[in-house]
């Protein structure tokens, strides 16, 4: 059976055990404890193919004189897709005047926000070594020693071979071990969508959100179903863009249902190696980069729930300024969220109602019933755009002709 069906399978039956499961918050706990504990299996083998992939795919490109290019152009891709969806999100926000939310807020979740200074400080430890034990949340200390790795692996071949076969065969030990545990992600699935759909249950009058949810899903299926795959037919190519998209279902419907780009990586990098022929050193390269910086669909949702805030707190209609700012530091903040690839949207929120002020610093908490069902758009719309991107670098580097 096919990935997508085994998944959508997994995730039915989580659907039902969430609405079955007693409510309660000894419930409540014990379901959430159980779905952490299958986000930390999924999570197990994604670091490790990271650090092993990474280096071999830098000396592999350095070697073909592509490197440059192809994180250029990933650099460029990434800015552009951020700015297309923060104005798609923007205009999304200012055409549904009709939606104010009730100003009742919810409650904060448990979701930190890295600073700059912090951020570079856990990136450049006094000891390297710990980045092999550091937060597993957090990529950038991981990255960082395994780019120089690959970096100097090119320079002398006599002495770097050894040191180079070696991390090739454990890149494809990880990779292998990796694919092989895909087998546990329906019932992981299930884990996490009836966790997901329990707490969902709690939520009091979920109707006053349902013109938001609704918009947010509409604009994910025209992008994914119908911008994205026309974005792949402007740009060439011998495969048509509905079947590429197609072979990535079952990475969009991990992406959706987990919410976790980390917990997703592993089936990411399979189908885009094993359904569009992806090679593993243009994944290795541009994949973690996406995880860390290519949330253009987080941008997107950042920019129409923080709109939609602006507005639920005020009698008065959104104003071209209001529009603007929100627009261009939605966009900026999508791009300091490598700390937090799980729970983005949430981070991107607290801080740019921070930025903005004026009594609205927790003015997004309004929107906390439903912040688990929005992460899970914001994470399958990033998953998309990161494909879509990953494709395009691929084809204008000449690295898909070589293939």
């Amino acid at each position: 059976m096919k990935h997508v069906y085994r998944y959508l399978i997994g995730i039915a039956v989580g659907v039902g055990a969430g609405f079955l499961l007693p409510a309660g918050e000894a419930a409540a706990a014990g379901i959430a404890a159980v779905s952490e504990v299958a986000l930390r299996i999924g999570t197990y083998l994604a670091l490790p193919l990271i650090f092993f992939s990474l280096p071999v795919a830098i000396t592999r490109l350095r070697r073909l004189k592509r490197l440059g290019a192809l994180m250029g152009r990933t650099a460029l891709y990434a800015l552009g897709a951020s700015a297309l969806l923060v104005l798609i999100g923007t205009a999304l926000a200012w055409s549904a005047s009709f939606i104010r939310l009730p100003v009742l807020p919810g409650r904060n979740p448990d979701v930190s926000v890295v600073d700059l200074g912090t951020m570079v400080r856990r990136t450049i430890e006094f000891n390297g070594f710990r980045a092999l034990i550091g937060d597993p949340s957090f990529l950038l200390p991981l990255l960082l020693p395994a780019f120089l790795l690959g970096w100097h692996m090119h320079h002398d071949r006599e002495i770097a071979e050894p040191a180079f076969n070696v991390f090739d065969s454990l890149s494809r030990l990880t990779y292998r071990a990796s694919r092989y545990a895909l087998v546990l992600m329906p019932g992981l699935l299930a884990i996490i969508i009836a966790a997901v759909v329990h707490q969902t249950r709690q939520v009091v009058d979920f109707r006053r959100f349902l013109p938001l949810l609704g918009i947010g899903v509409l604009a994910s299926l025209v992008l994914i179903g119908g911008i994205y795959p026309l974005i792949l037919w402007l740009a060439g190519g011998r495969r048509s863009p509905w079947k590429t998209l197609a072979g990535l279902s079952g990475a969009l419907i991990g992406a959706l249902a987990s919410a976790s780009p980390l917990f997703n990586y592993g089936n990411f990098t399979t189908h885009l190696k094993e359904r569009l022929g992806i090679r593993r050193h243009t994944a290795a390269v541009a994949a973690p980069f996406s995880v860390m910086f290519a949330r253009a669909g987080t941008a997107l949702l950042t920019a129409f729930c923080m709109l939609t805030v602006i507005r639920s707190y005020s009698s008065l209609e959104i104003t071209v300024f209001q529009a603007a700012w929100t627009a261009l530091f939605a966009f900026l903040v999508s791009f300091a969220l490598p700390a937090t690839p799980a729970g983005g949207l949430t981070a991107a929120l607290l801080m740019i109602a921070s930025l903005y002020g004026r009594g609205l610093d927790d003015g997004w908490l309004i929107l906390a019933p439903i912040l688990p069902l929005l992460g899970m758009l914001a994470t399958v719309l990033d998953a998309a755009t990161a494909a879509v991107l990953i494709v395009l670098v691929n084809r204008h580097t000449g690295l898909d002709e070589e293939a």
